[in-house]
């Protein structure tokens, strides 16, 4: 990850208002990326994932579904 910003995913969820299952499971239907884990580690979240976060909640509020987030093209 190259942003600066580095979140557990528990802050994450926070600061969108989501739960944590929920970025768990945009992450299982390719939503959201997984974060890679370093050995021993935890993962973290870049202000880039809180972003697509962020766009996720703003599409869902304007009607788009999860299906339609993920495969713009299906819009059309």
């Amino acid at each position: 990850m190259d942003s600066s910003l580095k979140m557990r995913i528990g802050e994450l969820a926070r600061s969108v208002n989501v739960n944590v299952e929920t970025i768990r499971y945009y992450q299982r239907i390719k939503l959201l990326e997984l974060p890679e884990k370093p050995y021993g580690g935890r993962r973290s979240y870049s202000d880039q994932d809180l972003q697509r976060l962020r766009f996720i909640r703003r599409a869902q509020k304007l009607g788009f579904s999860l299906k339609d987030i993920r495969d713009p093209s299906s819009t059309v």
